[in-house]
């Protein structure tokens, strides 16, 4: 065995000098390549994207080697940072750039954008908006037809000619949104034989999220969208999803079998990061929020908090709310007349918003009353090490996530929120700060390198 052991270390060398050109790092990539299984994931949102849906991808491809797979990953190129829905849509450069590791290799293919996208960039997000909306709706209808229309259709074309020429892959993971990529799936699968899974960060047409306040011709196109959701997803070798309700769903109206998988956190994200609390009592919320979350809840017991007590050093902030002009607009009329004791900003760099999380005496999350909607900020409350108030609870998945792992609370009623505050209040006044100890066993199962794993165990069995 040790000699087996000292020639697979000689091995990347050797070939490195039969092969001048090559060099001991391909040596390496070539070794791997024979002892690890290749799998595709095809995936519209990957790093350098600085959207939390690129990370999901992300965690894949750094650490499924360990488990004995070399991902191969599709996605479109991201030359600018996105602060805003133009950049979305701007061009990309035209070329195709492919990066390999020793770990993982990408194809990064350029975007070019389409009518409605030119619009935008040219006139801004306030003209022309109505006929921005009727293009929307035209490729919201007939991309299943015509995925033509669709504006990285360069993506389903190189995953096609990819797969034509390398037929060692046997797998594939498509995971969305966008959530036409599951055609990729439905067509190499069929074609090829390849299984593949089909991966969603939300649910399509089964979310409950897409009904709140929504038009007659949004239901009508999302009946549309379940009929082809159906159709292409029953063709898949297995459904995971970010939270084992939603995949129940999927499974209910596929047919196939459904496996939640979390997101997860990563710890060296905080890494370097202090974790000195700031000087005044501090709760935040992190993110934006939606129609269907019920932020007056907490807003309540805290006017309540604030009006029963005299002289309180507390502070509520919301970074990155003013982002969405809306909801900031919601919590500011909700708390006209409290303007002293709380915050909306614009973005922020991620660093900082990792250091606000970590130095927060408390990080809020509102839930949802729907069962399996997991924002992946939870996962990062969680790595933070500060304690998580969840109110209101979904009384599901999230409920569930803060009570294995022992970082928060849940609570659902005014009074309960209000004492909760006075008590958590009281501690910082004794410098009794509450702080998670992220190294239990409780809390690591949250990792994202822990839901790779499970993931690469799905994939064994596929």
């Amino acid at each position: 065995m040790p000699g087996v052991f000292i020639l697979f270390l000689l091995l990347p060398t050797v070939i490195s000098l039969l092969l001048p050109g090559c060099g001991r790092f391909f040596g390496v990539l070539f070794i791997l390549a024979l002892f690890m299984q290749k799998i595709l994931i095809v995936s519209y949102f990957f790093p350098p994207c600085n959207l939390p849906a690129s990370q999901r991808v992300n965690a894949w491809a750094k650490h499924l080697h360990q488990f004995g797979y070399y991902p191969i990953i599709i996605t479109r190129r991201w030359d600018t940072k996105l602060d805003s829905s133009v950049d979305f849509a701007r061009p990309t450069a035209p070329d195709i750039i492919h990066e390999i590791t020793d770990k993982y290799e990408v194809y990064y293919l350029p975007y070019l954008p389409n009518l409605r996208d030119r619009m935008l960039i040219k006139f801004g997000e306030q003209k022309l908006s109505v006929i921005r909306k009727f293009l929307s709706a035209i490729e919201l209808i007939f991309q299943y037809i015509f995925s033509s229309l669709i504006p990285y259709n360069n993506i389903f074309n190189f995953a096609e000619e990819f797969v034509k020429k390398n037929r060692d892959i046997k797998k594939m993971i498509i995971t969305g949104n966008p959530y036409n990529l599951f055609l990729i799936g439905y067509r190499l699968g069929k074609k090829y034989r390849i299984k593949w899974i089909a991966d969603y960060r939300d649910a399509w047409s089964t979310s409950e999220i897409n009904f709140h306040k929504q038009s007659l011709i949004f239901r009508l196109i999302n009946r549309w969208d379940s009929i082809f959701e159906k159709r292409w997803v029953s063709k898949a070798s297995l459904v995971t999803a970010s939270s084992q309700p939603i995949a129940n769903a999927v499974s209910n109206l596929t047919g196939t079998r459904g496996q939640g998988l979390y997101n997860g956190f990563v710890q060296s994200d905080f890494d370097g990061i202090t974790d000195s609390k700031f000087d005044n009592f501090t709760i935040t919320y992190i993110g934006t929020l939606y129609v269907g979350q019920r932020i007056e809840l907490f807003l309540s017991a805290y006017k309540k908090f604030i009006d029963e007590n005299e002289g309180l050093q507390v502070m509520l902030y919301f970074p990155g709310l003013s982002f969405t002009k809306n909801q900031a607009d919601r919590v500011t009329e909700f708390m006209k007349g409290y303007e002293k004791y709380f915050e909306c900003t614009e973005r922020m760099e991620r660093k900082k918003i990792l250091e606000i999380e970590k130095r927060s005496h408390l990080l809020l999350h509102v839930a949802w009353n729907e069962k399996g909607i997991i924002a992946s900020k939870i996962y990062e409350y969680i790595a933070s090490g500060s304690y998580i108030l969840v109110a209101p609870s979904d009384k599901s998945s999230i409920q569930e996530i803060v009570e294995a792992s022992g970082c928060g609370v849940c609570l659902s009623e005014t009074d309960e929120i209000y004492a909760f505050l006075k008590q958590e209040y009281s501690n910082y006044l004794e410098g009794k700060i509450r702080k998670n100890q992220t190294e239990q066993p409780q809390i690591k199962l949250f990792s994202r390198e822990k839901q790779v794993e499970h993931l690469a165990a799905l994939l064994d069995q596929i």
